[in-house]
């Protein structure tokens, strides 16, 4: 049942309803029959008419004084966008700008920057549903995917704190996953990792994480996007092999062994180096425009009052009953008519 009243107690007047029906509304005629005139089909419905908009009216007004209304209800819909999960370094690292250096005035930290354009994507992507994980040398799980665009934007701007000592991505990453898992309707996941990819290596590159990371990303089906925050260093590329005789490890390059291992995961995989504001921008608009996926939603419409309906249909009724009251017409009898009736 989709529609209550606020004040039931009104509704005992609909037992009125029938009283038209039992009791004419218009001046009774001073005939005792009128058997005798032929049937008037037009006379007939108008009189049924009148009876049902005194019947109509009365219902009208009982509803209307009850005060009607349609409950919230929320409706599935179908449109293009993904179940989103933000993966948010919280490291010591983010405190810092893009240059790695202290931020100072106006400039802004990594933290803050990532915060805002989040906020940014949550705003322009009206059917995503986002989550938000944070993680440094453990990981929180702070919002779960939702749709409410105001709670999902504080989440996201109560990562602009300072940053934590420690990383760990891979335990991020799990989280994320198991919020995915636990949401029925995320049939189009995406993790957004957004970290500059520092000390990256600690406990990220355990096997049995890694296998589990695998496993988890194939059975969800999840894209996995990288944005990693960094500035170029001169022509330094930190993701490509290093010099000869330069150690090539984990704990050496730890961001190209995240990729490189990322490349491993089976599913849909892209790195977005960021190395300025506008670069982030593009990157973030460049996430959005591949994900376009089926995805439902549910879109909450709010409780709706009703009662001027049967407010506009009691006055309507109720003018009828005027136009008809004052077309009405009295009959008298002659004095003709009253001689000849009497006794001779």
């Amino acid at each position: 049942m989709n529609y209550m009243v606020a004040h039931p107690g009104f509704l005992w007047l609909l037992l009125l309803a029938p009283l038209p029906w039992l009791v004419s509304v218009l001046q009774p005629a001073p005939f005792p029959s009128l058997d005798g005139v032929p049937r008037d089909i037009l006379s007939s419905l108008i009189s049924f008419g009148v009876k049902a908009a005194a019947c109509l009216a009365i219902v009208s007004g009982a509803l209307a004084l009850a005060q009607p209304y349609r409950l919230a209800q929320s409706v599935k819909l179908l449109a293009t966008g993904a179940h989103v999960v933000l993966v948010m370094d919280r490291s010591l690292s983010m405190d810092f700008s893009l240059n790695d250096d202290t931020a100072q005035g106006n400039q802004e930290s990594k933290t803050q920057m990532s915060a805002r354009l989040m906020t940014d994507f949550v705003d322009k992507s009206p059917h995503d549903q986002f989550g938000v994980v944070a993680f440094s040398s453990a990981p929180v799980f702070v919002l779960p995917i939702s749709a409410h665009r105001e709670a999902v934007k504080a989440a996201i701007m109560a990562q602009s704190r300072p940053g934590i000592e420690g990383t760990n991505v891979g335990l991020g990453l799990q989280l994320a996953l198991a919020m995915i898992g636990h949401d029925p309707d995320a049939t189009s996941p995406v993790i957004l990792l957004v970290s500059d990819g520092e000390y990256g290596g600690a406990g990220f590159f355990q096997l049995d994480l890694q296998d589990s990371l695998r496993q988890t990303f194939q059975k969800e089906h999840a894209h996995l996007y990288w944005l990693f925050l960094r500035s170029h260093k001169g022509n330094e590329d930190v993701f490509a092999p290093p010099p000869e005789g330069v150690e090539d490890s984990p704990h050496t390059k730890p961001e190209r062994h995240m990729d490189l291992f990322f490349k491993t995961l089976g599913v849909t995989y892209r790195v977005f180096w960021a190395d300025s504001p506008h670069a982030i921008e593009d990157a973030v608009a460049e996430i959005d425009r591949l994900e376009t996926r089926p995805v439902n939603y549910y879109e909450e419409i709010p409780r709706k009052d009703v009662t001027p309906v049967f407010y506009g249909l009691a006055a309507f009724t109720c003018f009828l009953l005027v136009v008809a009251k004052l077309a009405e017409r009295h009959f008298r009898r002659s004095a003709g008519f009253a001689g000849e009736a009497g006794p001779a």
